[in-house]
């Protein structure tokens, strides 16, 4: 059962969300060509790595935990 405490934090948490969410719409529309371009390719670069790595990491997973063996006897 939600209480008037439970309320009033939604209420904060909605009202903090809301003024970041302006701030950034702000910063975005302030933002030139080119800085956009940059924080884009940034992004582009990031998103491949973080692939790579999640990739890497579930092969070196995969290569050291032989299929016939369950996954919880494997971490013991």
């Amino acid at each position: 059962m939600a209480t008037n405490c439970d309320f009033s934090r939604s209420s904060l948490l909605t009202e903090q969300y809301q003024r970041e969410m302006e701030l950034i719409a702000a910063a975005l529309q302030e933002e030139s060509q080119d800085e956009r371009d940059e924080r884009l390719g940034l992004v582009e670069r990031s998103w491949s790595l973080t692939c790579t790595c999640f990739h890497g990491q579930l092969e070196a997973s995969d290569a050291s935990t032989p299929a016939h063996v369950p996954v919880a006897v494997a971490h013991m």
